[in-house]
């Protein structure tokens, strides 16, 4: 339970940008936990997401500002973490250069025409789901969508085959075990079904379809750029929520 714990709290520090007092706690002999951990610091921001959107709504604040504020309030929460890796991404595959091409795009640290693009739709279509759907009673399915993305990321992660470059992917493979992707697996499912059982149709709707969002837009960018990295997945989780979303306040 203790190393849990501190794999918690060093998932919590990297992959969160709210302040925390465990900031300071790293193991390297719980590295490999991180990524378990993962999905439960999506339980987390996803709370967080969905008590924000209950307050704005028992203050009666204008629908438009809230849509706002709720669309834009997961990438402060990650301190945009995710959606660097999506621009970066939108970069390097819209760029339709040949493969080392993009992979040079992938690495640089400018932005480009492909990432401003691609960015102002993302938000463009959050806000208008949050502006056109009437979902405040089913706003803490958020919780369900932010923990089935990570879950699915967190599997991505752990299984498929990082770049040749891509650190991040790698060194988080370092130590993955069966018993690591089959809690993964377990996790992503038991979100899923409280989904269901608490949301009914919508619920499971927007859990499968943040699931498959994520499968589709990662396998999209895994095989324009020929392997796995952070960005890959930080592509594949900022569309997967996106989709969850879209299902949730629209349907």
């Amino acid at each position: 339970m203790k190393k849990l714990l501190k794999a918690f709290c060093m998932s919590f520090s990297m992959f969160c940008a709210i302040p925390t007092p465990f900031a300071h706690v790293w193991e390297d002999s719980v590295r490999s936990l991180m990524i378990v951990m993962f999905p439960f610091v999506g339980t987390v921001i996803g709370a967080i997401w969905a008590l924000a959107g209950f307050l704005l709504n028992k203050i009666n604040c204008p629908a438009i500002f809230a849509a706002a504020v709720l669309a834009m309030l997961p990438y402060i929460l990650t301190g945009g973490i995710h959606l660097d890796g999506f621009m970066d991404c939108c970069d390097a595959i819209f760029s339709r250069r040949p493969l080392e091409k993009r992979r040079e795009i992938l690495k640089d640290s400018h932005v480009g025409s492909f990432a401003v693009i691609h960015l102002a739709m993302l938000f463009l279509i959050g806000f208008a789901a949050f502006a056109s759907g009437d979902g405040s009673e089913n706003l803490w399915l958020l919780i369900v969508i932010c923990t089935v993305s990570r879950a699915a990321s967190a599997i991505g992660v752990s299984t498929l085959r990082p770049m040749g470059h891509s650190e991040y992917a790698g060194s988080f493979q370092q130590g993955i075990s069966k018993g690591n992707i089959i809690a993964l697996a377990a996790i992503l499912l038991a979100a899923t079904a409280a989904g269901f059982l608490a949301g009914g149709f919508i619920g499971l709707a927007a859990a499968l379809t943040t699931a498959l969002g994520y499968a589709l837009f990662t396998a999209y960018a895994f095989k324009n750029l020929d392997g796995f990295s952070g960005d890959v997945t930080g592509f594949g989780h900022t569309l997967a929520e996106l989709c969850g979303i879209i299902v949730l306040m629209l349907f």
